[in-house]
């Protein structure tokens, strides 16, 4: 009989790249009996051989943390064999469950926490020092207790070794094989690309103004796809942004994003110098590389390694609309050398970046924890 392994999440939506069409789509092949419960406006769905239960979106964040409430009694009815969790408001439950159960119990640490406080506008200024060090000292005392942390970037997993958590796994969120449009066959509107959660630390008012500073006769389009994060109302009317040749999409199923992809010549990945950015990996950098739509990308240095490695894009400073112009222009203007970067992001991913490397790491941390 098959192993049960119950992932769960109570921020994130079912159809998560990471959570569903990469982690539990690659267990399910694997031959786990895997369910997932995460935020949907269903019952029950199976989604290729994933059982897929639906949480109900929260309102409120008081409602978000009963949703880990409901999550944790879900899982002791669950016969799961293991229990696979995704957001640090979970952190309790999976330490009650683990000592309920004796079962494995992994968490998944898709962000750094402690860096990530020093950026929520909603916490004054002066309590985020002190709030990132309590959370540093709760996130990992927790984590002890656990079978084994999964991180999506090396420096997180340090946090974790440094802590003492006796089992950490790198397991970066590399994207699945994409067959897009060659680059060389699109059609020939100049469309700019941002795929991903859209907020001003991420470059939302800049990428904006960087098309007042594109030169006319490219007659480049912005096209900004994902939900809008803490944007002010007056920045984000729609009629006007049209006027820039700017357009608002929101957020799209997963399956439409390389429809998108195909359609693009350039993708920004042009997110603030900030700490919590600085050795983080954006998925959307490496869906941009895998489409082969070269990057215009902040100039991070292990960021730099991998644009300026792969020969796949340029870099800019993102707070310089100018220069992100200047740079987004280059590559627009010179279709022989656009196509070289996008087939050497294309190559770059089927060789290194791609998901294929990091499930097989997934699947080696679930063999090895199978004795518990």
């Amino acid at each position: 009989m098959a192993e049960k392994v119950m992932i769960m999440s109570s921020v994130h939506i079912y159809n998560d790249s990471r959570i569903l069409h990469k982690q539990a789509v690659s267990l399910a092949r694997a031959g786990y009996d895997v369910e997932l419960h995460a935020l949907a406006d269903f019952g029950e769905k199976w989604i290729q051989g994933v059982k897929v239960v639906g949480l109900r979106p929260h309102r409120s964040k008081w409602e978000r943390l009963v949703n880990g409430w409901r999550l944790y009694r879900r899982a002791l009815s669950s016969g799961a064999d293991r229990f696979h969790f995704h957001d640090p408001e979970l952190l309790p439950w999976g330490w009650l469950l683990k000592r309920k159960t004796r079962s494995s119990v992994i968490y998944d640490a898709h962000e750094d926490l402690p860096k990530q406080i020093h950026t929520k506008p909603w916490i004054p200024k002066p309590m985020r020092s002190p709030l990132s060090r309590l959370v540093h000292r709760v996130e990992k005392g927790l984590a002890k207790s656990l079978s084994a942390v999964v991180t999506a970037t090396e420096s997180i997993a340090r946090q974790f070794t440094d802590a003492g958590v006796r089992r950490v796994e790198v397991i970066k969120n590399y994207p699945l094989p994409m067959e897009v449009e060659p680059a060389g066959e699109r059609d020939e509107v100049n469309r700019i690309l941002y795929v991903g959660g859209i907020s001003y630390l991420r470059g939302y008012k800049e990428m904006i103004e960087m098309m007042d500073h594109l030169p006319k006769e490219l007659e480049a389009e912005l096209h900004l796809i994902g939900p809008l994060q803490h944007i002010r109302e007056e920045d984000r009317d729609e009629e006007r942004l049209r006027e820039k040749k700017v357009f608002l999409h929101g957020r799209i199923p997963f399956e439409e994003v390389k429809g998108w992809l195909s359609k693009g010549k350039v993708g920004l990945v042009c997110l603030h110098p900030i700490e919590n950015y600085r050795e983080s990996l954006p998925i959307k950098l490496f869906e941009y590389m895998a489409a082969g739509l070269p990057v215009v990308a902040t100039d991070f240095p292990l960021w730099r390694e991998i644009v300026t490695g792969s020969d796949c894009g340029l870099m800019t400073d993102p707070l310089n609309p100018e220069e992100m112009a200047e740079k987004v222009a280059r590559i627009l203007q010179d279709p022989e050398r656009r196509e070289e970067m996008a087939e050497h992001g294309r190559r770059a991913h089927r060789e290194i970046y791609n998901w294929q490397v990091e499930e097989k790491k997934l699947l080696q941390l679930y063999q090895e924890l199978s004795g518990e």
